[in-house]
């Protein structure tokens, strides 16, 4: 194979191969924000009311707890947790079995990839919901505030769920509250504003909030001449509801979130000036209909009918005279209409019957161009990687315009057997056709849940997932132009839930009882479809464009792990949990296994809190989990006529280096305070409160060639976030 951007050496050389230090800059910005504004807090709690953070399955009945690890968190407890930038979409890194980055809101299931887990909010599938998207994603679109818990299932969900392989969060928005009430308040992310109320004696309700990010505020103050960084973004969330009658309950929900990004950076290395150019505008906006209906004492449904739109403007590029000169356009246009019917039937007190129908509308259209130079690329001789760029010069200019149609449908049965067996059987089938591509599947599921006492119960969870490429996922950045067929995983899951320490009063849920879960996974995945990865950084601007980039198509995939949990209520005043997780992740390509990016062999999280008789409530979290695994790189040199050693770059065999162990603890603060008619929140957060340097990445790399030819790779790592402290106001009137 022809060597690509081999440099002359002299006999003892070094030289330095950078990549631009976005995670540094990324690092400092949410640290100067977090210190200089007032972080948010969320709805006012009860001095006396400290719920659980996660309920297990042991805590539902008999009937609703067969399938899937259901975690619960009422608003309650996501009030007190830390939750840097009161984003409740990274709270789910304390759950057991997730995975995240420090930069950006979204998470990993069981080894997963990012976009296998199905997110909804009140039923209503959200794409993407991401504000800086052109940022990794940093924050979500959802307002904390306007939560009223979250459900999260990690596998083994029933048929009710579709064309996602790792899991469910389910989001259910807040029951505003009968009595008018409006507040205001501050994050050290944002501003927001809402109100809430009942009218028509109380048949009808209406709850409406905005927010604006102020990143960019701050930023602009601190007149930077050199870099010019002004992500602007914010969302409006609205929603009304009525009851038409006793039985019947219509609502209507609008979400929309915009973001408007732009990055001017000029910066020095080493005396070469490097540029860095990225503008991005990005809109989201959902409408839906929602009907819940009580026919009767034994049958219900639910009806949702919803419009969504989701456009995507990235332009920009990279400019260094040593490595690389970029540029780039993406616009991106998505449009989805949807029909969903649910059915529930109570056919008995020992038989539950679920029927659902859901069809979408798809309608994408995509206009990329991207040009590339390659001053100084790799060498392709890995024998586990498919494509890399080995070109010296990239072009790719892509319009496409695709629309189609998604149906599923399914049922599902739960049946009690005697007080102490209950089964869950579903079947599930879809339909996918896009422009002349036809795709369906079919899911079979079934779980079984038997108490071995009135305190223990034991779960068996199996089934097939199917992924079906969607739309607004077609790869066009990367050259693909294609739809496949979907990506199956196969869940098998054993399960136990039980209490420990029982003593009198277990019935009526006694104080220090100690819940504890086990569960035990394999994850099977087949029919996988290629990925582009980045070997080296994660976290670029323009991941496709850059000289490391990859394709991984790994044959099948496995993921298995043990997850135990405990958590007790102690008192009225203090709780406290516990999780431990083993897990492997890994990919088979060409036979040999690979793990994958997000593998994490060992995970702990602990997390206390404590309500003080002053009414101070205080909560401590503490994560810890291996380094993920990393892909290095090294050289060769070939001696020249001269004397000298030309130098050829190699990425190396996939995920065979690692990061250094994740250590975290975090820290919050809270208090409440009635002030006539009103009532006043504040609270002080510290996310990384030991300011503890955990790597995230390899940031640079340096050759040192010595007089014999022999070449030395030296890593310089980036880290993620630092110490970041805030405080944080709320007014409810």
């Amino acid at each position: 194979m022809r060597k690509k951007s081999m440099q002359p050496l002299m006999k003892t050389s070094i030289i330095s191969v950078k990549k631009p230090n976005k995670i540094a800059k990324f690092s400092l910005i949410i640290s100067l924000v977090a210190v200089i504004s007032l972080p948010q807090v969320n709805a006012q709690t009860s001095d006396n009311d400290i719920e659980r953070i996660s309920v297990s399955g042991s805590q539902y009945t008999l009937m609703e707890s067969v399938s899937g690890v259901n975690n619960y968190l009422s608003k309650e407890s996501i009030d007190r947790m830390p939750h840097m930038a009161d984003d409740v979409f990274r709270i789910m890194p304390s759950l057991p079995g997730v995975s995240a980055g420090d930069f950006s809101a979204n998470f990993f299931v069981r080894g997963g990839e990012s976009d296998e887990v199905l997110v909804l909010l009140d039923g209503m599938q959200l794409y993407r919901p991401f504000h800086m998207k052109s940022f990794n994603g940093a924050f979500s679109i959802i307002d904390t505030e306007n939560v009223g818990g979250i459900e999260f299932s990690s596998g083994g969900y029933s048929a009710q769920f579709g064309n996602k392989m790792s899991g469910v969060l389910d989001i259910t928005s807040l029951m505003p509250a009968e009595e008018s009430k409006t507040s205001i308040g501050a994050s050290f992310i944002n501003a927001r504003a809402g109100s809430q109320g009942s009218f028509d004696n109380d048949r009808g309700f209406w709850l409406v909030s905005a927010r604006r990010g102020y990143i960019d505020l701050i930023l602009a103050a601190m007149d930077d001449e050199a870099t010019k960084f002004e992500p602007t973004f914010g969302d409006v969330y609205a929603k009304v509801g009525y009851e038409i009658h006793d039985q019947h309950m219509l609502s209507m929900s609008l979400l929309y979130a915009y973001d408007d990004e732009i990055l001017d950076d000029t910066f020095m290395d080493n005396n070469i000036e490097i540029k860095e150019k990225i503008a991005g505008k990005y809109d989201s906006s959902y409408l839906w209909l929602k009907l819940n209906s009580q026919w009767s004492d034994t049958l219900s449904s639910d009806t949702l009918v919803s419009i969504g739109k989701i456009t995507e403007d990235r332009h920009g590029g990279e400019y260094d005279p040593l490595e690389i000169w970029l540029s780039l356009r993406d616009e991106k246009e998505f449009s989805v209409l949807q029909f969903k019917q649910d059915w529930q039937w109570r056919v008995s007190d020992d038989q539950l019957l679920q029927l659902g129908l859901n069809t979408k509308y798809l309608d994408a259209k995509y206009d990329y161009k991207m040009q590339v130079w390659y001053i100084n690329n790799y060498h392709d001789d890995n024998t586990n990687i498919d494509n890399i760029n080995t070109t010296d010069y990239l072009w790719r200019n892509t319009g496409i315009k695709s629309k189609g149609n998604e149906i599923g449908l399914y049922v599902n049965h739960k049946f009690r057997f005697n007080d102490k067996l209950v089964s869950e059987v579903g079947l599930r089938w879809d339909k996918q056709d896009y422009m002349g591509f036809d795709d369906e599947q079919m899911s079979p599921r079934a779980s079984l849940a038997y108490s071995l006492s009135p305190a223990t119960q034991l779960r068996f969870s199996w089934g097939h997932y199917y992924q079906a490429q969607d739309i607004l996922d077609l790869q066009v950045a990367d050259g693909v132009t294609n739809f496949v067929k979907a990506q199956k995983a196969e869940h098998r899951i054993i399960g136990l839930d039980t209490v420990l320490f029982q003593g009198e009063g277990y019935q009526d849920q006694a104080y220090k009882d100690i819940n504890l879960r086990v569960e035990v996974y394999q994850k099977l995945l087949s029919s996988l479809k290629g990925r582009y990865e980045n070997a080296f950084d994660r976290y670029e601007f323009f991941p496709e464009g850059q000289a490391d980039r990859q394709l991984i198509a790994p044959q099948s995939a496995e993921i298995t792990g043990v997850e135990l949990s405990l958590h007790q209520q102690f008192n009225d005043k203090f709780y406290w949990s516990a999780s431990y997780v083993w897990s492997e992740a890994t990919d088979e390509i060409d036979g040999k296994d690979y793990l994958r990016n997000w593998d994490q062999t060992h995970a702990v999280n602990l997390s206390i809190n404590y309500l003080m008789d002053n009414g101070w409530n205080i909560n401590a979290a503490y994560s810890y989990h291996s380094g993920w695994p990393i892909t290095g790189e090294y050289g060769t040199t070939e001696l020249q006529s001269d004397g000298n050693y030309q130098l050829t770059k190699h990425i190396g065999e996939r995920n065979q280096q690692a990061l250094k162990s994740y250590n975290r603890i975090d820290f919050r603060a809270s208090k409440t305070y009635q002030l006539n008619d009103s009532v006043l929140t504040w609270f002080f957060e510290v996310t990384n409160l030991l300011n503890t340097d955990n790597e995230c990445c390899i940031d640079q790399s340096f050759y040192d060639v010595n007089n014999n030819g022999v070449v030395t790779v030296v890593q310089e790592r980036g880290s993620w976030l630092p110490m970041i402290p805030s405080l944080g106001l709320k007014w409810q009137f």
